[in-house]
This record gives structure tokens, sequence and C-alpha cells, in this order.
């Protein structure tokens, strides 16, 4: 038999050498829980029973294994150091780099287990991830026969491995009749003595001793009983097989057309594919290929004749309805793995929950240190876990089952300080994930789930609305400057961006063009000012109808500047369109002319004959000259033009004329060139000169952190150039502006070196244009910085550091690359120091030489106060050198944009003796350590912009004693305020219903008002808005409630325990499963008529199905080695009239294969509400009954005919081998829409 299901993967070569490597094993770091140190394992792949095993070092046999994983068992590989291990190891772990670490998720339970090593090397821990995925997709979709045998190796091996240790000898590890009645018994299956000694050859009996051979044979001849076929079709004789041995192709399309309803794979072709991708049998792999009787039966069990049809296992409703139409996988207290009193609560519930398709997921919310909050179960003893990493978990995990929206229900509990911070922290990580605006600033209804893909969305209390406009506070009238600006947009606030535009648009008080010095050059420079009601916001950015041409704004350069500056870069670049200009053979205009072209050529004579350049000519003006190397010297062609219709022709050779200098070199490179004198191809192009490694500012080996680290003390204007890391044909200029240091890229386009728009014929000469003009914000290259001085720099900070007692890790070697990063940051909010230790700051301070690191302290320098600590989340980085280059070459991101609060301003006008300057308007603010300060060179706009200044100050105290006033009220930060867009948490009202808002019940009020008592007035509730129906305090198990009522009546978020295994959770995950699991079921078109009332099996819209069914046979139904007594129990979970037990088998002794072939009928009024659910129970010797596996499916996702219900255990996952076989023919039947 094949190892692999799927013979026709594209690498399979290459992933054969990978699972090769992988069942050699390789030695690893295993990572423990709390009471055992890392320590290093042997970690092999069994392939031919699909298991992971591991074991010491030393250990010489697979017998002396550890421990091992099934394959099938794998839910996750993760690359990196995201586990509990990992983090319970931390120190240990420093030294191991995230390229080398992964971690295997694995269970049967909600609650998965790791296991978490580590790699000798990123090669091998790639090897194992993609080895190990392959592997189990490999597994999970392999044929029955191949399932069959790979559990029977197992089971062969685990004997084989028992014996091995008890006669402490390898080669007497044999598997004796006696193991083999053992196995029986643990899968139950019951047989007196005699008849179980018969199943055996005299031969086996002597010996005493099975071969696998053996064991696998006597294995399916138990399983299969004697004439099941007959039994199976109800006593009459089998049509589907000629000689009764074995079915062929035609007769197996006659079985699926007749019997299972099944048109799909009506061509011969396609069931012969089918069947010998069942078998997997090489020496069947033939033109007409077959199955036993055995096999036949075999695929009647498996997987591949699921009840379930498989066209659902992919997205096909209607995806562009409101999101009131869906029913949404909704999950209570998501971060529990167990009960609601004691339990642990983990981010990897919130990672199994989202992968196993839900999509609103609950957040309680508590004070924390740090600022941040904790998520845990108030005011019980379950464990806390960190809201930072609740929504890094969210991030990472949540579009991987489902790219539907993704709701976080967020229960607060926080300070709103907290809140604040919690707002910032879910901006922070999420970025554009997160909605904080309107899909659709007109909407009427909710946006569909197609809208919202990929989008996190808040639910929350939001603050009162309250009117902001300028005209609720009188005051005169202050200038706007020709209305509004259109096209300017600031987020004022972290949710600044959930707010209207025309909202933003009337809070504009004044703008203006005002002189600002700016703080490198110390300049006066003109920015566009906005002052609102709420702050004054500042740009560097200048509008293209006041300067023309705004690529001239790119790097901050006032106004004055603009066209001198313009002027010069047409004067000394070299822009040329013609196509022989960027091509590596034309070398320019050369300076040393015919000689210098002479010199080049015998530099590169190696290269053989038809070597050459082209260049400018040096006698004939205008005129180009062909150069190369030919027999042991150079040679030199004019190349003529002349003029044809108002163009320019080039030509060597009179007759042959071309449109351009490039189309000619292109046909003398592959067409011979002759005269009189030769005869010549031209073949290899000289390689341009590189004239800047000659250059004092080239640095061929030193590092960006090199770069970073020497440059940062030096000069404004010090620079050095140096190969980008990042892109093979690309330099870097690093240079320092105030204390800052900026990585510009230049790219290499064949012969010439471009920055943005900009194109230079060498390096060097693109560093004399910067060295002239401005290259960032007026900062020019002034300051070469050789070799020499950044070692002796780098040498001196080394220097300064080992003095002060600081930690180099290395810095010391000129060319270690182990260099602090320093960056500059923006205070958030106002912080005063608790510890002397600590740094005080207002908002908006700027803190310098901040070290980042991975706890929520940094380091920085403030106010005299230089490296102490600081809380991360108070700040924002406004500056970082994370990038191989700076933002002035990417469009939009290169103006510089600010804004001062205007809450508590004072402002001042003073006398300027500056040029150009003749009046000041100093501003100051509580938080502002320092004056803010505007030139002016008109005294009336001064007088207007003070005006305005007091007046925006005198709303902006009202508006905050307005806010403080409704936060304290509501408890809501209008930070988080601000973020929350559509399910807005509000207590349920009886009219006046908004879209935006949502109400949440607990299950017992739902019951009571859903159900009982105001029925129609919630189906109507239901149709435009959503409800979350949540389980009652009192269930501190975790235990659920029946979802099925709820969701009849339209609520869409009926919020479960999924850590829970009951009914109610196996109920929710098969209604889920529908339309490929993503999360959202489209409601039945037949809830939004006003007249539907679930209760009503005469309701229009409803389409009655009746469903003959007949319970065959069953599978594996053994549980831990138990003598089991199985019955079979079918029941209909879906609208109150269908719902109910329809039928329950007698109990059966054999748990092995066991057989009823028992009939029964049942009609469902309403197939779109009903779930068909089997369970299988045990009968115990006092005749009560227990759980053994259920199976649940969505009655309009089931497949008519002999089919197999895969078996599950109580969290849905699927048991080994363990199925039922039914028939099942259904009457008035309708597709599901």
């Amino acid at each position: 038999m094949s190892c692999f299901s799927a013979m026709n993967t594209p690498l399979l070569g290459e992933m054969e050498q990978t699972i090769c490597m992988l069942e050699r094993g390789t030695i690893v770091t295993k990572l423990y829980g709390k009471q055992r140190r890392p320590d290093r394992r042997h970690l092999m792949l069994i392939r031919e029973t699909r298991q992971l095993l591991w074991s010491t070092v030393a250990a010489h046999t697979r017998t002396d294994y550890e421990g091992t994983i099934q394959l099938r068992e794998i839910r996750e590989i993760r690359v990196g150091k995201n586990s509990k291990e990992f983090r319970l190891h931390a120190d240990d772990c420093q030294r191991f780099e995230s390229s080398k670490c992964f971690v295997i998720m694995h269970g049967n339970s909600f609650k998965l287990k790791s296991f978490s090593v580590v790699a000798l090397s990123e090669i091998e821990a790639d090897n194992w991830v993609r080895g190990l995925r392959y592997m189990v997709k490999d597994t999970i979709n392999a044929p029955y026969p191949l399932q069959i045998d790979r559990w029977l190796r197992r089971e062969y091996y685990s004997f084989e491995n028992v014996n091995s240790h008890l006669t402490k000898s390898e080669q007497s590890s044999q598997v004796t009749i006696k193991d083999f009645k053992t196995f029986l018994a643990s899968v139950s299956c019951k047989m007196s003595t005699s008849k179980f000694m018969e199943c055996f050859t005299d031969d086996i009996r002597r010996k005493h001793d099975l071969k696998f051979d053996d064991f696998s044979r006597l294995y399916q001849k138990l399983l299969l009983p004697v004439s099941f076929l007959n039994i199976i079709i109800g006593g009459t004789e089998f049509a589907y097989s000629e000689d009764k041995k074995i079915i062929r192709p035609i007769e197996f399309k006659r079985f699926l057309e007749n019997e299972q309803h099944d048109y799909n794979i009506a061509e011969l072709n396609n069931i012969s594919g089918f069947m010998r991708d069942f078998v997997q049998d090489v020496e069947r792999d033939v033109q007409e290929p077959f199955l036993t009787i055995s096999e036949f039966v075999d695929y009647l069990f498996s997987k591949q004749n699921d009840l379930w049809d498989v066209k659902y296992d992919s997205v096909f409703m209607d995806m562009n309805q409101p999101l009131s139409s869906y029913w949404i996988a909704s999950s209570h207290n998501t971060y529990l793995t167990g009960d609601q009193f004691s339990s642990e609560s983990s981010c990897e519930a919130y990672a199994r929950a989202l992968r196993m398709g839900c999509r609103c997921i609950e957040l309680d919310c508590w004070n924390g240190p740090d600022n941040l909050p904790y998520i845990f179960h108030g005011h019980t003893m379950t464990s806390k876990i960190k809201f930072m990493d609740v929504i890094k978990t969210i991030k990472d995990h949540a579009f991987t089952t489902s790219e539907y929206p993704v709701i976080l229900s967020i229960e607060q509990n926080c300070s709103l300080e907290q809140q604040r911070n919690m707002a910032h922290a879910l901006i922070e990580v999420f970025g554009d994930m997160l909605l904080t605006q309107p899909c659709d600033r007109n909407e009427l209804h909710l946006p569909s789930p197609n809208q919202l893909r990929r989008k996190i969305i808040l639910k929350h209390k939001k603050l009162p609305q309250f009117d902001e406009n300028v005209g609720a506070i009188n005051l005169p009238a202050v200038g706007v400057n020709n209305g509004t600006i259109a096209s300017f947009n600031h987020r004022s606030s972290l949710g600044g961006g959930a707010a209207d535009d025309s909202e933003n648009m009337q809070k504009i008080l004044k703008k203006g063009l005002l002189y600002f010095k700016d703080p490198v050059d110390k300049s006066w420079n003109l920015y566009q000012f906005v002052l609102t009601q709420q702050e004054l916001i500042y740009t560097s950015e200048i509008s293209e109808s006041r300067n023309g041409n705004s690529e001239d704004d790119d790097f901050g350069l006032s106004s004055c500047t603009l066209n001198s500056n313009m002027q010069q870069k047409q004067k000394d670049t070299s822009a040329n369109d013609e196509l022989h200009f960027g091509e590596n053979w034309f070398h320019g205009k050369l300076e040393g002319g015919r000689q210098e072209a002479d010199q080049l050529l015998e530099t590169y004579k190696h290269l053989g004959d038809g070597t050459f350049l082209v260049r400018e000519s040096a006698t004939f003006v205008g005129d180009y000259s062909l150069s190369f190397w030919r027999r042991n010297r150079p040679n030199h062609c004019r190349i003529k033009l002349k003029h044809e219709n108002g163009s320019i022709k080039y030509y060597l050779v009179e007759n042959f004329v071309f449109d351009s200098l490039y189309s000619l070199i292109v046909y003398y490179r592959k067409n011979m060139l002759r005269s009189s004198e030769f005869s010549i191809i031209l073949k290899e192009p000289v390689p341009q000169p590189k004239k800047h490694e000659s250059q004092d500012w080239f640095h061929p080996n030193t590092t960006k952190e090199q770069a970073e680290q020497g440059l940062l003390k030096l000069d404004i204007g010090s620079f050095l150039v140096r190969p980008s890391v990042q892109s093979i044909n690309a330099f870097v200029i690093s240079f320092t502006i105030n204390r800052k240091i900026k990585h510009c890229r230049i790219m290499q386009e064949g012969r010439l070196y471009a920055i943005d728009t900009m194109q230079f014929e060498s390096l060097v000469s693109l560093i004399h244009y910067y060295m002239r003009n401005p290259l960032y914000r007026n900062v020019k290259l002034i300051h070469p910085v050789s070799q020499e001085l950044l070692r002796q720099t780098l040498i001196e900070n080394a220097q300064l550091h080992s003095e002060h007692g600081i930690d180099s890790n290395g810095a010391s070697n000129y060319m270690g690359s182990n260099l602090e990063e320093y960056v500059t940051c923006k205070a958030l909010y106002s912080y005063k120091a608790d510890k002397p230790d600590e740094l005080s700051f207002p908002k908006h301070a700027i803190i310098t030489n901040v070290q980042r690191n991975n706890s929520m302290w940094w380091k920085g320098d403030y106010g005299g106060m230089i490296q102490h600590h600081l809380p991360a989340n108070y700040v924002k980085v406004i500056d970082s050198a994370t990038e191989d280059y700076n933002s002035v070459n990417e469009e939009g991101n290169d103006g510089r944009t600010d804004s001062i609060e205007i809450y508590g301003a004072v402002a001042s006008l003073f006398e300027s003796n500056e040029p150009g300057i003749i009046i000041k308007l100093q501003i100051q603010t509580p938080t502002m350590q320092n004056p803010f300060i505007i030139g002016f060179d008109i005294q009336e706009t001064a007088y207007e912009w003070i005006k305005a200044i007091q007046d925006a100050a005198l709303i902006a105290s009202q508006l905050a004693t307005e806010r403080r006033k409704k936060e304290r009220t509501a408890r809501v930060a209008k930070e988080m305020s601000d973020l929350i867009i559509y399910f807005r948490s509000v207590p349920f009202r009886d009219h006046s219903w908004i879209f935006q808002e949502m109400s949440s019940f607990p299950e017992t009020k739902a019951e009571k008002q859903f159900i009982q008592q105001n029925m129609p007035l919630f189906l109507s509730y239901h149709r435009n808005q959503i409800s979350r129906v949540y389980p009652k305090g009192q269930r501190l198990d975790s235990s659920n409630f029946n979802p099925v009522p709820f969701w009849n009546i339209g609520s869409q978020m009926i919020a479960l325990n999924y850590q829970t295994g009951d009914k109610a959770m196996q109920l929710n995950q098969a209604k889920f499963r529908n339309n490929g699991q993503c999360g959202y079921i489209l409601k039945p078109s037949f809830m939004r008529f006003d007249n539907f009332n679930p209760n009503n099996p005469l309701s229009d819209g409803l389409n009655e199905i009746k469903i003959n069914m007949r319970i065959i046979a069953a599978r594996h139904l053994f549980r831990g080695g138990k003598s089991n007594n199985p019955q079979i129990v079918v029941e209909i979970v879906g609208a109150s009239f269908d719902s109910g037990i329809k039928y329950r088998t007698k109990v059966n002794e054999n748990g092995f294969n066991p057989i009823w072939n028992e009939s029964f009928e049942f009609t469902v009024h309403n197939p779109q509400f009903a779930l068909l659910r089997f369970e299988v129970q045990d009968e115990d010797m006092f005749a009560e009954t227990h759980f053994n596996a259920q199976a649940c499916y969505p009655l309009t996702c089931i497949r008519q005919g002999y089919r197999s219900v895969i078996l599950r255990n109580k969290f849905s996952e699927d048991l080994e081998l363990s199925s039922l076989l039914v028939n099942i023919e259904i009457t008035n039947r309708t597709s599901s829409t």
C-alpha cells in the first residue's frame, strides 16, 4: 500500500525527502511544565502508524519512547515561541531563535495540549513544520482502508512494545494469541474461547505467534459479519455484483445512481479513479479497478460516504444581507477553559474558539497593572490573563477559519483611565482590521458580512450624543478663510476616525498659512494651521494650489525656495527618456574621452572580442562613438546621426538606418557588423565604473545599526552611504537630523541611480547634488563620514557605555551588530512618577533616547532626567529607525503633522526682532513644558488668530466639562466610546429602535420575554436589530442552555460556553458547520414575513418533508476498553412541533460491529430549523444509560441513500473509525436556499 493518499501532489518528490528526514528523526530541545527544565530529545515521525514519537537521546529502539502524539489529533502547528511552555521557561528560551521554535497543539477536547520544541537549525524547524502540516492533512483525508491499517498497526506495535519490555529483548517481542484475545476484549468483540480458537490455523496455534498480516486478516474477518450485504438490502439478493465477489465500476455506478441518488460522478472514468484512490493498492492500479465485498462494505462505513453533503463545506449563502439577517456563532466568557468559579483563563481559549468558527467572543475586563486591564471572571477564583496578550491572540487567529467579521463583546469593569489605554491598545494592535467608522455615511441598516470582511468590531456601551457644534455656544463669528478644508483629514483622538467627516468640518473655526520655527534648521517656514474646537493642528504640507507643484514639497521646503530648487533640479539631474540612457553599455560622456575608453577596454579584455561600450563623441558634438575590443586592441567607430522627416536616425553603415541608438546596438548584438576592414558581433558590455567605491563617504561593509550608533552624536548633515541589506540593487544614505538618524534608499536601475523621480548617472553625482540641495526638510549632506571616523566614534561610544556600567552587548567591537536602538516618543497622557527611577511628564511631552524592550516599562530622557523608567502604554513612537529607508519616498507621508490641545490654552502676543516676523503668538497649556510659538508677518492676522484661539479655548473648556460629566455618569471613556460603531450596548426598549444598537439578555429573561410574553414584538425586533442571549449566572459549572428556541425567535447571538462539551454545544457546532463553517448562517426568508410564528406548523413558507430511516449497523462503538451494550437514539431538535426523540433502538450487546436493521419514519414540518441528532448510549449492568458518542446534522445538509454517520465525542471531534450505517429516504424534500 502507498504511504500517501494523494499521489498526484505536485511537490511529492521534495516532500518525500522531507518526510524521510522526519522518519530518521532529529535532535530537538523539548520544553516541559513547571517541574522540569527543557531537555534534549530525539523526535521522529512514524509514518506507518501516523504518530509523532519522542525519546531520550540515549534510547536505541522505538520501544523506549517517552511519549507519542497521533497526527489525526493535531489541530495546529505554529512557528515561534507562542505556547505556555515557552512562557514558563522564558529566561531559558531567550537564547533560542524564534525561527527554530515550533509548537504543536493537539487533543480531542476544547482545551488542547501543547508540545513545544526547539530544533537545532532553522532549516530543520521548517522541515518539521512543512512535513507535519502535509502529513496531518494527508492523515485526515486518507481512505478508510488505510485508516484501518494504521490503527491496526498501532495496536499491534503496542503489544510488541509491552512484550519487549517484559522480556527485555527486542528479538522476542512477539504478539501471541493471548494478546489477540486481549485486543478483541478491548474492542468489545465478545466470543467464547472455543469459537475464538477456531479462528486460527494449526500453524499459528502451534507457533503461538501472530505476524501483523495474520493479525490484520483475523480482525477483518471478524469485522464483517456473514451475509452482511443481504442484511443491508433487506434480505433480497445483492444486485450490484455479478459474481458476488467483486464490484466493478459499471456496477458501482448503478449503485450510486439507484440507491444513493448521487449523479455527481456519473462518468465511468471518475468512478474508476475514485475506486483506485479508495483502495490505494499499487498492484490493483489497473484499467479496470474493482472493490471486493469487504472493501465495498468499508466504503459504506467510511467518511467518503458521509451523511453530510460536502457542498455545504463552502460558503454558498448570500452574504450581502444586513448582519441582523444572520445567526452568528457566539461564545460566552471565551477566556475560560472550565467552570465559572476556579478554572484557568487562557489566551488559547480565544484561539480555539476562533478556529472553531466562533465570530463573537467575550472579554471581561477588570483593572490591571501597568494601566491595562486583566481579563478574568470577576469576583471568582479564575486565573487572570493580560488584555494585551488576548487581543494579540485574537489578531493572530481571527480570520484563520473564516474571513467574515469578528465581534468583541466587551464587558467593561475598568476605570476611565484604563479604558483610554484599552482604546489605544486596540488601535495599535488591530490597526486597519479595527472598524472605526461606518461603512456608508447614509446607511439605513446594518452592513453585510461581505462589507465587513476581515474586520474586527467592538460591542460596548457608547456615550450619549451631545452637541459639540461651535454654534452651541454663543460667541462672535470668527473667520474661516474660504470655508472648511474639505481635503484635510486629521484624527484628533484615539477614535477620531469614527466621527463623521461633516462633523469634523463643522468644528473647524479658522485655517491659514502661518510661520512656525522648524526645530531642525531653526528657520521660520510656512505651515498649514487648522483651529478646531478641541485642538490646533499644523502640518508642513502646503497645498498644490498655493505652490503650484506638490512634488516640490516632498522635502518640507519653504515656499520661497521652491522655484529655485525646481530650476536647480532640472539643471543638475540627468533626466533623459531615451531608451539607451539607462543601459549598462552606455557610458555617457567619459571625462578622459577616447583614452579613457581605451583603458576600460584594456581592463575588461578578458571578456573577449566583441566587448564594447557606447559613449558621447568627444570629436563630433551630438554624435556617439562605439568602442570595442578586437584582436587584442581597442577599436572605435563613429555612430552617425541624420534627420529624416523631423526625426533623428542612427547608423554605422549607410544602408542600415535605425530609429534609435538602442535598436542599433540591439541589432548588432545579434547580427554581424561588417566593414571593409573587419566583421564582428557585439557581445559583453564594459561594466559601469564604480567611482563611488573610492569616496570617503562610501562604506561597503557598515550595517544599519553601526551607522545609527556612529552618526547619532555627530553634527546635522553628517552622512555616509552603504549598500542596502534588503535589495541587491540598492544603496542607503544614512544621515543625521537633530539627534535623529534617517535612512533614504537609492535604487540602482540599470546604470542609473534614482531617488524618487530623480535619476543620476553615478552615485557620486547624486551625492554632489544633495550636498548643494536639501535631501530632507532643508537638510543637506554636509559632512561626509569616513570609515575611520565611524570606527573611532563607535569605539568612543563603547568606552562610554563601559565607564557607566552599561553592558554594551558587544558594542565595543567595531563590526558588532548588537547595538541598542533609540527612538523618540510623544506622550499620549500625563504621568506622575511613583518611584525615584521613574519619569514624570505632561501630555504631548517629547521623550528622547527611549530604549524599548518586551516589558511594559521603557527607559528614556526628559526634563533633565536620564534613562528613567516610563510606562510604555503612555507614549507613542514618533521616530523609529525600524525601516531601511525613511518616508521621503512614500507619497503623502513626508510632511510633518502634529497638534496641540486648546483646552486650558492661554494666548498672548509680543513683538519680534527676527527678520520677516513682526509679531509672535505664544500659546501655553497646563500640560506643556514649553510654550508653542507662531510667527506672523501681518499684525491684523495675529489679532484675528489670538481672538479665535481664546474663543476655541472657552469652547474646549465647556465641552471638556460636559464630556467628563457624561463619562462619569455612563462610566465610559470617550476614547473607547469613539470606537463603537454598530454594536452599541443599550438596555432593551420596546420602541424607537436604532439599528446600530443592540441588547443582551440572560437566558431566563430571554425565555420570559421572547417566548412567553412578547413573541410578536421580538420577531419584529430581530428583523432589523441584533440581540445576544447568554447563560444565567447560576451555571457555575459552565453548562449551556438549549439555543434552538432562541434561534427560532430570530435572536442572532446565542452565546454558549464553548469549553463545555454538552448537547447544546453539539447542536451549536452542527448548525454552524453549514455555510463553510464561516460563523454566519442566513436566516430563512419566511422569518421576514409579518405573520410568521415559529410555533405554528402552518406558517407560510414551510416545506414539510417525510423521512424514512433504517438504522442498519455500526462499527467501533467501544470506548476505554469497557464492555459495551450500545443503543441508538434518533432525535430532531428544531421547531417546537418537530422536536423530540423519533426512535430508540434495542440494546445490542456488541460494541464491535453491532447490527440492528430497525426501520421507522417521521415527519418534519419546518426542516430549515431542524437539526438531526444521533446519540449512542451505553447501558450498564443497572440498566442505566451513559453517553458514548453523537453526531448532529442540519436536516437540510444531509444526503439520501445508504450513508455513514461519522460519530463524534462530546466536543464534536471525530472518533477514530466509529460510524453508523443508516438508510435514509426523504420525500417532498426541498433544497436549502
